[in-house]
């Protein structure tokens, strides 16, 4: 009986560690490599360096002239093909860039700087209410964006023009606060419209999903581009978000 459990249990164990292993070598890596450390400079010319304890204002200050700087590097909308890298070294030298590669350089260079980042995917569900639809169906409109924590909270930064989520007290408003104001018909009264229509209407948001064909990092399998730690902040952002 002890060995027919046994032979039971490793025929669930072993597959089940098999696609647990599988899945973690498709994990998309968040590590600043050497070459990332050689190419970020370049971005940062001529942004003033960000002081050692700063206040909020100055840390605005910084991301947003880091938004510019990769806005500038990269000013033609023409995304990286897919099955190749797509780091601050690519995107710098292609001069050309979409949503998603934007976000993935704007990401690792407040990393470098000091500031936890979280990678955002949108799906508008304007047209497809449920959230599974938004999340499964081809070609529906969506954006990739960053989201930076600050000494007043996370505010959203977004990877084609130069917008960030401050309210008219210039007070960060997290992508979660967005997605809420707009299921409530109270959106976010923002001194500057967003760029995108997205931020406006009903939308899915996953933290963690870099592409949903898993052709934007490697192994470039047929595995989601995802990085497992950030997925994990999704559900932590909407058990904050109903304490008390």
């Amino acid at each position: 009986m002890t060995t027919k459990r046994t032979a039971i249990l490793l025929s669930i164990t072993v597959p089940l560690l098999l696609i647990i292993a599988f899945l973690m070598h498709s994990e998309v890596d968040n590590a600043l490599t050497e070459e990332d450390r050689q190419y970020i400079p370049k971005y940062l010319g001529g942004t003033p360096p960000l002081p050692r304890n700063p206040t909020y204002r100055e840390q605005l200050d910084f991301i947003m002239s880091v938004q510019h700087s990769v806005l500038r590097a990269a000013p033609r909308n023409e995304g990286l093909p897919f099955g190749q890298k797509r780091e601050p070294k690519e995107l710098y030298r292609a001069g050309t860039g979409l949503c998603f590669d934007r976000s993935r350089v704007i990401e690792k260079i407040l990393r470098q700087s000091g500031f936890k980042t979280r990678h955002i995917a949108l799906y508008s569900k304007q047209e497809n209410a449920s959230a599974v639809s938004a999340l499964l169906t081809p070609g529906i409109r969506s954006h990739a964006v960053t989201e930076v924590l600050t000494s007043e909270g996370w505010l959203v930064v977004d990877s084609n023009a130069p917008w960030v989520s401050v309210d008219q007290d210039n007070q960060p408003v997290p992508i979660l606060e967005i997605q809420s104001s707009i299921e409530k018909s109270s959106p976010v009264p923002w001194p500057k419209d967003p760029p995108s229509a997205i931020y406006s209407e009903p939308f899915l948001f996953v933290y963690g999903l870099y592409a949903r064909h898993g052709k934007f990092y490697p192994p470039y399998n047929v595995v989601p581009d995802i990085n497992y730690g950030e997925l994990l902040q999704n559900l932590r952002a909407r058990i904050a978000l109903k304490r008390p």
